[in-house]
């Protein structure tokens, strides 16, 4: 039964607890391989003990860079523990940037500089007055800094171009992210094991270090890096009373630069509070166990999940899970950061009742919340976290994830705990929570998932028409049908009958099918950095022009099921992702996944 579950939840979670965590994770700078993240780490194993969870413990895994998990490599160990950036013009030193006050100032996985750091000349490149236009050609860039305006910067060209040119490295104000009023360094990530070291910096520091570059100024670079610490994933469980019965995951990563307060302190805190309040509720009432195990895992963004994963394909492995729940950035002040708390869905290739239960109880959470202000609502599937390791046909696990993807603060030295909502932090545990108890317990009974159901298909049919009035006839009759189709399976799954197939509306077949020819989870990263540079920089493009391009990439290969051609698999992408896709778009992105060998289409 659900009846009355969202109001206890709500009581038992421990707000001012899940607050504290919050801050106190903040404080570690929690790269994949570091030792901020293996502190932060032994934070988490004893708060979870302390929330109540068993079996809690931390595993170790090399943080080496070479593949462990099928095609998912481990981190580099890198911990920062010098980064500053002194600027001088003649003797006088005009500008300091030192990431022990500056968060997120240094470019992860840059590269070390002698002990007592390196003095370097200072090159502009852009276009303002006295920027060159661009580091193509050299420019005078051997043993320089590139100041880099934000006209000028492009990632994966400019480093090669820097690389080639000699450059020791670059500073950019380009992923700067804020108000001009109150601006904040955003993040760059260079490749492991890059020669290069590079600062982010706000706008008003880089106008200081590209006025000095111009009357001729110096900088001083010191970086020094430690190498030794491990890739940690921390787990703890609630047992279930049936050891036979299937268990439901809940997901958090843990890594991020400090402060890293909504991404994703928030969701590492609300885990543990989910832990509290559902332990909490069984010391209260023995009846509130579940048959089902509730397991939590923290630890980095994807590898800690493919880790995991990977456990459960070994001998006398931990078996794979019923559901999973990600939480990630789910505590986001929506006054501030400017964007809905959003429940984004499993894939709809096989149907799943785990979305309309998690909608139900965000429902419920914000109905019951109602004096404060905020919204949520629904996204599909986009596959930009934790969760997406489990949407792979070959794990085939439904995953639902809370979240709030549109923070204005996301990635920068901004996301700090003062942008975290402690109303939403509420919601989302408690919702959380409810979810995980119902999913563990069986699921509500048989009437009451129905008018669960029954009321989330009216709601779709009704957004359904809102979102097919947007488009085009043919493209919209499309769309309803299948939105149709999927309300019909999820009736007939929560009516106990026969599992039908997922939401599909095929055209006429045209070419050859399409299949999945890769091991584990998908990887798209190894899949594009095993592409031919030409296509790898065509496709960083495409996906820093729209980030969901990845997402119909992921919706691609996923479809790639040996029976769909490539347009069906486009077409059933464009309507799971509820946007027409430009088809130069998705012939660019289709060619690079047959030109990856992650798929094939099948001999004529």
């Amino acid at each position: 039964m659900t009846d009355g579950l969202l109001e206890r939840c709500l009581r038992l979670v421990p707000l001012d607890e899940v607050t504290r965590h919050v801050e106190r994770v903040c404080r570690h700078d929690r790269y994949q391989g570091s030792t901020g993240l293996e502190r932060a780490a032994e934070l988490v194993a004893e708060s979870a003990e302390a929330a109540g969870l068993t079996d809690v413990g931390i595993d170790q895994y090399a943080a080496d860079g070479e593949a462990q998990w099928w095609t998912w490599r481990a981190p580099v160990s890198w911990t920062p523990l010098t980064a500053v950036l002194d600027v001088h013009e003649g003797p006088e030193r005009i500008l300091r940037v030192d990431h022990a006050e500056q968060p997120f100032s240094v470019a992860t996985y840059s590269a070390p500089t002698a002990p007592g750091g390196r003095d370097v000349r200072l090159v502009r490149i852009g276009g303002g007055a006295g920027g060159r236009p661009g580091p193509g050609g050299g420019h005078g860039l051997a043993g320089a800094l590139a100041v880099v305006e934000r006209s000028a910067f492009g990632h994966a060209r400019m480093l090669r171009e820097l690389q080639d040119a000699g450059a020791v490295g670059f500073v950019t104000d380009a992923p700067w992210k804020g108000t001009h009023e109150a601006p904040h360094p955003g993040r760059i990530e260079l490749p492991p094991g890059s020669p290069l070291s590079a600062f982010s910096v706000t706008p008003a520091q880089l106008a200081r270090i590209a006025a000095a570059a111009d009357r001729g100024g110096r900088a001083l670079m010191t970086v020094a890096v430690d190498r030794s610490a491990a890739m940690p994933v921390v787990s703890g469980v609630l047992p279930g009373t049936d050891p036979d019965a299937g268990e439901v995951w809940l997901t958090a990563h843990l890594c991020h630069p400090r402060p890293g307060a909504n991404d994703n302190a928030s969701g590492v805190a609300a885990l543990l509070g989910v832990a509290s309040a559902l332990a909490a509720a069984r010391r209260q009432d023995a009846r509130f166990g579940t048959r089902g195990s509730v397991r939590f895992f923290w630890g980095p963004e994807f590898l800690g999940q493919a880790a995991v994963l990977h456990q459960c394909f070994g001998s006398g492995g931990r078996r794979l899970p019923d559901a999973v729940i990600n939480l990630d950035m789910v505590g986001e002040d929506q006054a501030r950061c400017a964007s809905p708390f959003v429940v984004e869905r499993p894939p709809d290739l096989v149907p799943s009742l785990l979305g309309p239960l998690a909608e139900h109880f965000v429902e419920e959470v914000f109905a019951a919340t109602a004096d404060h202000p905020g919204s949520w609502r629904p996204s599909p599937f986009l596959g930009f976290s934790d969760h997406a390791l489990y949407a792979d046909p070959g794990i085939g696990r439904p995953g639902v994830q809370f979240c709030h993807p549109d923070d204005r603060f996301n990635h920068s030295a901004g996301d700090a705990p003062d942008k975290v909502s402690p109303i939403e932090m509420l919601r989302s545990t408690a919702a959380a929570a409810a979810l995980a108890q119902t999913v563990a317990g069986g699921g509500p009974d048989r009437e009451g998932l129905a008018r669960i159901v029954d009321r989330w298909c009216a709601r779709e049919r009704t957004r359904a028409r809102t979102v097919a009035s947007r488009h085009g006839a043919p493209w919209a009759r499309r769309y309803l049908t299948r939105v149709e189709a999927g309300c019909e399976a999820l009736t007939a799954l929560a009516a106990g009958e026969p599992r039908p197939s997922g939401a599909r509306t095929p055209l006429r077949p045209e070419g050859p099918a399409v299949a999945a020819h890769w091991p584990g989870p998908l990887n798209l990263r190894e899949m594009m950095g095993g592409l031919p540079p030409g296509t790898r920089a065509e496709l960083a493009d495409l996906i820093a022009a729209d980030k969901h391009c990845l997402s119909m990439l992921f919706h691609f290969a996923i479809r790639a099921d040996g029976r769909r051609t490539r347009g069906e698999i486009v077409d059933d992408t464009s309507l799971a992702l509820e946007r027409e896709i430009d088809p130069a778009v998705s012939g660019r992105l289709f060619d690079a996944l047959l030109e990856s060998g992650w798929v094939r289409e099948a001999p004529s």
